[in-house]
C-alpha cells in the first residue's frame, strides 16, 4: 500500500472512531471556521508561519471537551516543506494527530451574554507524550448560539516536553542547507463550536 492510501485510511478511521466517540454531544468544532495556527523559527529570526487546516472537536454537556489536530493538514503555503515537516519532524504515520482535553465549566458558558474570559487546565498529546498545559482562552457567543473560544496567549510547545528526538529538527533542518532551526513554536487558535440539534 502507498504511503497517500496509508495515509488517508488512518485519518478515515481516525475521524470515523472519533465522531462516534462524540455522538449526541452539547457542541461540534466547524472545521471550517476554526484554524489552529503556529509559528516556527529559523536562523534565530526568522519567522515562519503555518496552519492546520483540519481540525476536528467536541464539548460534551457536562464540559468534557477533546481537540484533535489532523498533523496531515499542515499548510504552510510551500507543498514541499509540508511534506517534510510532516514525514521528517511528525513523523505522521506513527502519529497522526496532536490531541488537547481539558474540561471547561458548562454555568459559566451558560452565563456568557457577550464573551467571557477563562483559564482552564488541559493536556496535549503529541507524538505519544501528554503534558499539562494551561489554556488562556476568550469564549464568546454568537450567532445561533455558536461558541467561538480562542486563544488569549500562545500555547508554547518544547520538543523536548514531548520527548520528539532531536534527529527528527536536524533531519529537517538538513532539508534548508542545515540552518538552525528553534525547537520551540507557540502555538495560537480560534474555534468555531457549533450546538448539536
Amino acid at each position: 500500500m502507498s504511503l497517500n492510501k496509508i495515509v488517508t485510511v488512518s485519518l478515515l478511521l481516525l475521524i470515523v472512531g472519533f465522531n462516534s466517540a462524540f455522538a449526541g454531544t452539547k457542541y461540534s468544532v466547524d472545521s471550517h471556521n476554526s484554524i489552529v495556527n503556529f509559528s516556527t523559527i529559523k536562523k534565530q529570526y526568522v519567522v515562519e508561519p503555518a496552519v492546520f487546516k483540519n481540525t476536528q472537536g467536541a464539548i460534551s454537556d457536562s464540559g468534557d471537551v477533546e481537540i484533535s489536530i489532523d498533523l496531515n493538514s499542515i499548510d504552510t503555503k510551500i507543498g514541499i516543506r509540508d511534506t517534510r515537516i510532516e514525514e521528517l519532524f511528525f513523523k505522521i504515520i506513527k502519529f497522526p494527530k496532536a490531541t488537547i482535553k481539558a474540561k471547561i465549566d458548562m454555568n459559566k458558558i451558560k452565563s456568557i451574554s457577550y464573551y467571557r474570559k477563562m483559564e482552564i487546565p488541559a493536556t496535549l498529546e503529541l507524538y505519544g507524550t501528554t503534558k499539562k498545559i494551561k489554556l488562556n482562552i476568550m469564549v464568546a457567543k454568537t450567532y445561533r448560539n455558536r461558541l467561538l473560544i480562542t486563544s488569549m496567549q500562545p500555547i508554547i510547545v518544547n520538543t523536548d516536553d514531548y520527548k520528539i528526538p532531536a534527529e527528527n529538527l536536524v533531519n529537517l533542518a538538513n532539508t534548508v542547507g542545515g540552518l538552525s532551526l528553534s525547537n520551540k513554536a507557540a502555538v495560537n487558535f480560534v474555534l468555531t463550536f457549533k450546538p448539536n440539534k
